[in-house]
Protein backbone atom coordinates (compact mmCIF):
# COMPACT_ATOMS: atom_id res chain seq x y z
CA UNK A 1 0.00 0.00 0.00
CA UNK A 2 2.79 2.65 1.35
CA UNK A 3 4.94 2.17 -2.17
CA UNK A 4 1.46 2.39 -4.64
CA UNK A 5 0.88 6.13 -2.49
CA UNK A 6 4.79 6.83 -3.15
CA UNK A 7 3.58 5.81 -6.86
CA UNK A 8 0.72 7.97 -6.67
CA UNK A 9 2.58 11.18 -5.58
CA UNK A 10 5.91 10.72 -7.69
CA UNK A 11 3.82 10.28 -11.10
CA UNK A 12 1.68 13.43 -10.03
CA UNK A 13 4.58 15.31 -9.15
CA UNK A 14 6.24 14.46 -12.35
CA UNK A 15 2.73 15.44 -14.04
CA UNK A 16 2.33 18.96 -12.66
CA UNK A 17 6.33 19.88 -13.23
CA UNK A 18 5.38 18.30 -17.00
CA UNK A 19 2.32 20.61 -17.51
CA UNK A 20 4.58 23.42 -16.41
CA UNK A 21 6.99 22.91 -18.41
CA UNK A 22 4.79 22.18 -21.00
CA UNK A 23 3.15 25.72 -20.83
CA UNK A 24 6.53 27.11 -20.95
CA UNK A 25 7.37 25.55 -23.90
CA UNK A 26 4.52 26.35 -25.96
CA UNK A 27 5.24 30.17 -24.73
CA UNK A 28 8.89 29.85 -25.66
CA UNK A 29 7.68 28.65 -29.36
CA UNK A 30 4.91 30.41 -29.82
CA UNK A 31 7.32 33.38 -28.97
CA UNK A 32 9.50 32.26 -32.18
CA UNK A 33 6.65 31.62 -34.39
CA UNK A 34 5.87 35.15 -33.93
CA UNK A 35 9.48 36.16 -34.93
CA UNK A 36 9.73 34.29 -37.99
CA UNK A 37 6.26 35.57 -38.83
CA UNK A 38 7.29 39.71 -37.73
CA UNK A 39 10.69 39.48 -39.01
CA UNK A 40 10.38 38.91 -43.00
CA UNK A 41 12.59 39.00 -45.11
CA UNK A 42 11.29 42.01 -46.54
CA UNK A 43 10.75 44.03 -43.59
CA UNK A 44 11.70 47.77 -43.59
CA UNK A 45 14.79 46.75 -41.33
CA UNK A 46 16.21 44.99 -44.64
CA UNK A 47 14.91 47.96 -47.08
CA UNK A 48 17.14 49.84 -45.16
CA UNK A 49 15.43 51.79 -42.98
CA UNK A 50 16.53 52.96 -39.54
CA UNK A 51 15.09 52.49 -36.75
CA UNK A 52 12.57 55.56 -34.95
CA UNK A 53 14.13 55.77 -31.94
CA UNK A 54 12.23 58.87 -30.89
CA UNK A 55 13.14 60.63 -27.07
CA UNK A 56 9.65 60.58 -26.66
CA UNK A 57 9.51 56.34 -27.11
CA UNK A 58 12.67 55.51 -25.65
CA UNK A 59 11.98 57.41 -22.22
CA UNK A 60 8.43 56.16 -22.40
CA UNK A 61 9.81 52.22 -22.53
CA UNK A 62 13.05 53.33 -20.08
CA UNK A 63 15.75 52.85 -23.01
CA UNK A 64 18.54 54.66 -24.22
CA UNK A 65 19.34 55.57 -27.55
CA UNK A 66 21.60 53.03 -28.07
CA UNK A 67 19.82 49.79 -26.83
CA UNK A 68 17.11 51.34 -29.57
CA UNK A 69 20.12 50.71 -32.28
CA UNK A 70 21.43 47.51 -30.65
CA UNK A 71 17.43 46.30 -31.13
CA UNK A 72 17.77 47.25 -35.12
CA UNK A 73 20.99 45.42 -34.66
CA UNK A 74 19.52 42.17 -33.49
CA UNK A 75 16.95 42.32 -36.07
CA UNK A 76 19.58 42.77 -38.67
CA UNK A 77 21.41 39.57 -37.50
CA UNK A 78 18.48 37.60 -37.66
CA UNK A 79 17.97 38.28 -41.37
CA UNK A 80 21.78 38.73 -42.15
CA UNK A 81 22.27 35.21 -41.30
CA UNK A 82 19.20 33.19 -41.52
CA UNK A 83 19.69 31.01 -44.14
CA UNK A 84 16.44 30.62 -46.83
CA UNK A 85 15.79 27.59 -45.28
CA UNK A 86 15.34 28.26 -41.72
CA UNK A 87 12.51 30.60 -41.34
CA UNK A 88 9.87 27.47 -42.73
CA UNK A 89 11.91 25.27 -40.96
CA UNK A 90 11.59 27.31 -37.55
CA UNK A 91 7.71 27.77 -37.92
CA UNK A 92 7.06 24.36 -39.16
CA UNK A 93 9.50 23.11 -36.10
CA UNK A 94 7.81 24.84 -33.64
CA UNK A 95 4.30 24.57 -34.73
CA UNK A 96 4.63 21.35 -34.31
CA UNK A 97 6.49 21.72 -30.54
CA UNK A 98 3.17 23.26 -29.52
CA UNK A 99 1.32 20.66 -30.72
CA UNK A 100 3.50 18.31 -28.93
CA UNK A 101 3.59 20.60 -26.16
CA UNK A 102 -0.28 20.30 -25.75
CA UNK A 103 0.16 16.52 -25.96
CA UNK A 104 2.81 16.15 -23.24
CA UNK A 105 0.13 18.78 -21.14
CA UNK A 106 -2.21 15.81 -21.32
CA UNK A 107 0.32 13.17 -20.72
CA UNK A 108 1.32 15.71 -17.27
CA UNK A 109 -3.12 15.27 -16.19
CA UNK A 110 -3.30 12.01 -16.64
CA UNK A 111 -0.62 11.71 -14.59
CA UNK A 112 -1.41 13.83 -11.89
CA UNK A 113 -4.97 12.04 -11.85
CA UNK A 114 -3.45 8.45 -11.80
CA UNK A 115 -4.92 7.25 -15.51
CA UNK A 116 -1.70 4.52 -15.46
CA UNK A 117 -1.12 5.93 -19.36
CA UNK A 118 2.84 6.45 -18.61
CA UNK A 119 2.63 4.91 -22.24
CA UNK A 120 1.30 8.10 -23.50
CA UNK A 121 3.81 10.48 -21.18
CA UNK A 122 6.38 8.44 -22.56
CA UNK A 123 5.88 8.62 -25.90
CA UNK A 124 5.22 12.51 -25.73
CA UNK A 125 8.54 13.18 -24.08
CA UNK A 126 10.38 11.12 -26.40
CA UNK A 127 8.74 13.42 -29.12
CA UNK A 128 9.98 16.44 -27.36
CA UNK A 129 12.97 15.25 -27.24
CA UNK A 130 13.20 14.24 -30.79
CA UNK A 131 11.69 18.09 -31.92
CA UNK A 132 14.99 19.66 -29.48
CA UNK A 133 17.32 17.28 -30.84
CA UNK A 134 16.13 18.28 -34.63
CA UNK A 135 16.50 21.75 -33.18
CA UNK A 136 19.46 21.65 -31.98
CA UNK A 137 21.01 19.87 -35.51
CA UNK A 138 19.58 23.10 -36.71
CA UNK A 139 21.35 25.17 -34.82
CA UNK A 140 24.42 23.80 -35.33
CA UNK A 141 24.03 24.50 -38.93
CA UNK A 142 23.46 28.01 -38.42
CA UNK A 143 25.80 31.16 -38.97
CA UNK A 144 27.94 31.86 -35.36
CA UNK A 145 25.39 34.88 -34.85
CA UNK A 146 22.34 33.19 -34.92
CA UNK A 147 24.27 30.00 -33.35
CA UNK A 148 24.81 32.01 -30.39
CA UNK A 149 20.85 32.68 -29.95
CA UNK A 150 19.47 29.09 -30.35
CA UNK A 151 22.03 26.79 -29.43
CA UNK A 152 22.16 26.96 -25.67
CA UNK A 153 17.80 27.14 -25.36
CA UNK A 154 18.07 23.78 -27.14
CA UNK A 155 20.72 22.45 -25.21
CA UNK A 156 18.51 23.50 -22.23
CA UNK A 157 15.19 22.23 -23.45
CA UNK A 158 17.11 18.81 -24.43
CA UNK A 159 18.07 18.14 -20.54
CA UNK A 160 14.66 19.17 -19.56
CA UNK A 161 12.65 16.97 -21.58
CA UNK A 162 15.64 14.15 -20.84
CA UNK A 163 14.79 15.08 -17.35
CA UNK A 164 11.01 14.17 -17.55
CA UNK A 165 11.75 11.87 -19.90
CA UNK A 166 14.10 9.07 -17.62
CA UNK A 167 11.32 9.20 -14.07
CA UNK A 168 8.21 8.27 -16.72
CA UNK A 169 10.89 5.81 -18.67
CA UNK A 170 11.49 4.17 -15.06
CA UNK A 171 7.22 4.61 -14.13
CA UNK A 172 6.94 2.69 -17.35
CA UNK A 173 8.72 -0.13 -16.62
CA UNK A 174 7.52 0.03 -12.62
CA UNK A 175 4.17 -0.17 -13.46
CA UNK A 176 4.29 -1.73 -17.07
CA UNK A 177 1.75 -2.15 -19.46
CA UNK A 178 -1.13 -3.98 -17.23
CA UNK A 179 -1.27 -1.17 -14.79
CA UNK A 180 0.11 -3.45 -12.08
CA UNK A 181 3.36 -2.64 -10.16
CA UNK A 182 5.81 -4.75 -10.53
Amino acid sequence: MTQNREDYFGSAWLGVIAILFALLFIASHSNEILKQIVVAPVSAVEAGLHADCRADELEEEDLSLQECQLMLANVQIILASSPSWFRPFQIVLSSLGCLLAIASMNAGMSLVQKNKSSQFALVSFVALLLIDIVGFIAAINLGPLLRAQYLWPQIIWIAIHLSLLIPVFALTTKIGTDGVVK
